[in-house]
């Protein structure tokens, strides 16, 4: 799935648990603010994990346009595409 729709699910998941507290959906006790902390926590844990070095250069290497990436030997190892090499 493209990277951009994939933000964009996180953005909704995000919103809906901020959602789900404005209307008062979210109580004290009970399992409905651990459904909401999930909401939140999975997208951000995720966004974050998407947004690491080996994984912009794993985006870009995914790109149609894109042919060639020479990167540092470390990150070229941590990304399996065969247009990444190491410079």
């Amino acid at each position: 799935m493209n990277e951009q729709i994939l933000s964009f699910v996180r953005t909704l998941v995000q919103s809906g648990a901020s959602a789900l507290a404005a209307k008062g959906l979210i109580d004290q006790q009970g399992e409905t603010v651990l459904v909401a902390f999930a909401m939140w926590l999975i997208p951000t844990v995720w966004g974050l994990y998407v947004r690491r070095k080996a994984g912009l250069v794993a985006s870009a290497a995914a790109l149609p346009e894109v042919h060639e990436i020479h990167t540092t030997p470390e990150i070229a190892r941590k990304v399996e595409d065969p247009s990444v090499t190491a410079r």
